[in-house]
């Protein structure tokens, strides 16, 4: 966020995962439901991303010397681009629409990937460690051990960086191996900072 500051962005459009796919794929209801409610939420916040970024490209901002600071920024963690990991019945033509009309306003795809070798231990024995009993749980559905656990999450994703990259927004895959979580959120900060 200093990044964000020293650039001059005064705000922010967050939206959480648990805003997207969580909060549908944890309630009850079957899983044509849960991916129609989805898709509807996509739809409709791209479409309120677009109306802001019109009325901003409308109004005189854009040519006035704080337009770095005043320009319309968003932060989408998990959005819909994790869908392959829910085993929803999301087609890959669906999204990639609402992907490009999110690549016309300026938005960079961006996945943490971590390496196969480190899976186990980052994903399931660190996760269980400091998430608790519940994600404990919730870890047990991938597999009777921690080796096949590892193994499930690989498969995804490789499936998801699959899936990544045939999107229409421009892509970046961040290596984890180094654990620089500091350096890997600067990246994604002069990303934004470098669309205002």
């Amino acid at each position: 966020m200093g990044r964000l500051v020293a650039a001059g962005c005064e705000s922010l459009i967050a939206m959480p995962q648990a805003a997207t796919i969580t909060t549908h794929t944890y309630t009850s209801g079957a899983p044509h439901e849960h991916a129609a409610h989805i898709l509807s939420w996509l739809d409709h916040l791209t479409a309120f991303l677009e109306e802001t970024n019109r009325r901003f490209q409308a109004s005189t901002l854009p040519k006035h010397r704080f337009a770095s600071a005043w320009t319309p920024t968003c932060l989408l963690e998990g959005l819909g681009f994790d869908a392959p990991m829910y085993g929803l019945p999301i087609s890959r033509d669906v999204l990639t629409s609402v992907e490009q009309r999110l690549a016309a306003l300026g938005v960079h795809l961006v996945l943490l990937r971590v390496p196969d070798d480190r899976i186990r231990a980052q994903c399931v024995e660190s996760t269980r460690h400091h998430r608790g009993p519940k994600w404990a749980r919730y870890l047990e559905s991938f597999g009777s051990t921690d080796a096949r656990r590892a193994e499930h999450i690989r498969q995804v994703q490789a499936e998801l960086i699959r899936w990544a990259q045939t999107s229409p927004l421009p892509l970046q895959v961040l290596d984890t191996t180094t654990q620089d979580w500091d350096a890997y959120s600067r990246h994604v900060a002069e990303l934004i900072a470098d669309q205002t």
